[in-house]
């Protein structure tokens, strides 16, 4: 019995899925536990006004940030779909021409952010454009960033990834508190970001010069059609995705007091603790399925068990918070008056969870070109907006309109799942094999 479960926990371990997230999420969980403690600086040393400024800034950067995100999902698809299939001269031409993209990509967006920084900052009620300024400098450099961060991933390069994740939370928090302490406040705090991305994007050209030296062999279609008609619906997905919890900060700050909105953004920050453990699950099932589905593997286990395995510690957090807000709120947050956010946190929490779900089911069906998702995602983010557009007189409006719409995507998408490529008796049989641990 013994050696079984010693055998059995050897499995476990060595699954892909979770020796890839496992790595991942030691570096992410290093990187948050940095930025937690970065947060919990500014949080004592800003005003509420102010940290209401930088979460809203910080909003718009993760949102104006997505179609980087969804960049990367289309890099993600279509290298790891060369890599392992050894096509080394098509993986050489994608670097070099999403590279070039990324780079004119990055200039339009630092430029729009320049031209529109007055009325962003009147919209968000901010007393310095160059708040939005740098933020649209920050979201170039991040957009710039993305192609060779996708390789990595496709490279299936998990420990070197973490090892970047943890650079970068080391120089943010550092750069982050010494720029505070010397009186930049809220400009110093968004230089942190940017140094944070800066300098593990320049050391990402390293592991990847064996694609910039290759001599190409011989001349390569580049398959510019099949990736234009993959990315519009993927960056429309996930930027409706990622809508589920940006929105509603940066509408919070729209109608509500600098004050409230300072009040809210350290409610989402709390929240927002629990994607920190159950992101790195969907960053490394996607390019897995991938290889899978090349291969003609069973894909389905892969699905079930990172559901699982992104359902089980959020609810043991939201539990948590549903059982100690109040002490949650004073490990986050410092207590004061943040503790007003008290009746709000395991609902919120809630609305993490359902987020986290979704992020695993948009990256499945994605990740097997299903794009379609992208017509229920956008829906539901523009019926999130709506609501809270029509209901924001208190914080419990606001969340109950971002945990309706994202319920009914959540719904629809397990649906259209179980109609393609599940059912019930696939599900039993599926738990079987994770408890084998065939796969």
């Amino acid at each position: 019995m013994k050696k079984k479960l010693i055998y059995l926990v050897k499995k476990f371990i060595t699954h892909e899925l979770i020796s890839g997230s496992l790595f991942v999420f030691i570096g992410f969980f290093i990187s948050s536990i940095l930025s937690f403690i970065l947060n919990l600086f500014l949080v004592r040393s800003f005003s509420a006004s102010d940290y209401g400024s930088y979460a809203s800034l910080l909003s718009l950067f993760v949102l104006l940030g997505v179609p980087a995100q969804s960049l990367t999902t289309v890099i993600v698809r279509f290298a790891t779909d060369y890599f392992a299939k050894d096509k080394l001269d098509e993986s050489k031409t994608l670097y070099l021409r999403l590279l070039l993209f990324a780079t004119i990509l990055s200039i339009f967006v630092f430029l729009g952010f320049a031209i529109f920084s007055a009325p962003i900052k009147d919209f968000l009620h901010l007393d310095n454009i160059w708040y939005v300024i740098l933020t649209g400098f920050i979201i170039s450099v991040g957009y710039l960033s993305i192609v060779n961060t996708a390789f990595l991933q496709s490279l299936l390069k998990f420990p070197l990834i973490s090892v970047l994740s943890v650079t970068g939370g080391v120089l943010r928090t550092t750069t982050g508190v010494l720029l505070v302490l010397l009186g930049f406040k809220v400009f110093g705090a968004l230089c942190a970001i940017l140094v944070a991305f800066l300098f593990p994007f320049l050391f990402t050209f390293i592991p990847l010069s064996f694609l910039i030296t290759r001599k190409k062999s011989k001349d390569i279609i580049f398959p510019t059609r099949e990736i234009i008609r993959y990315a519009f619906p993927t960056s429309i997905a996930i930027l409706s995705l990622n809508s589920f919890v940006t929105t509603d900060v940066i509408l919070v700050k729209h109608f509500f007091s600098a004050h409230d909105a300072g009040l809210y953004g350290g409610l989402s920050l709390i929240g927002k603790v629990i994607f920190y453990f159950t992101g790195p699950v969907s960053s490394v099932m996607f390019p897995l399925l991938i290889k899978r589905h090349n291969l003609g593997q069973n894909f389905n286990t892969l699905f079930y068990l990172a559901l699982v395995i992104v359902i089980v510690p959020s609810m043991a957090i939201v539990i948590f918070y549903f059982l100690f807000p109040l002490y949650s709120i004073n490990l986050f947050l410092g207590g004061k008056e943040y503790l007003k956010i008290s009746p709000y946190l395991g609902v919120y929490g809630v609305l993490v969870v359902i987020f986290s779900m979704l992020n695993v089911c948009v990256n499945f069906f994605l990740s097997l070109k299903k794009t379609d998702i992208f017509i229920v995602v956008g829906l539901g983010a523009i019926i999130q907006i709506i609501l809270i557009s029509l209901f924001h007189k208190t914080f419990s409006h606001v969340i109950g309109a971002s945990l309706i719409s994202s319920m009914l995507v959540l719904i629809v998408l397990l649906i259209y799942y179980f109609k393609e490529y599940g059912s019930f008796r696939k599900i039993k049989e599926t738990v079987s094999l994770i408890n084998n641990l065939k796969y």
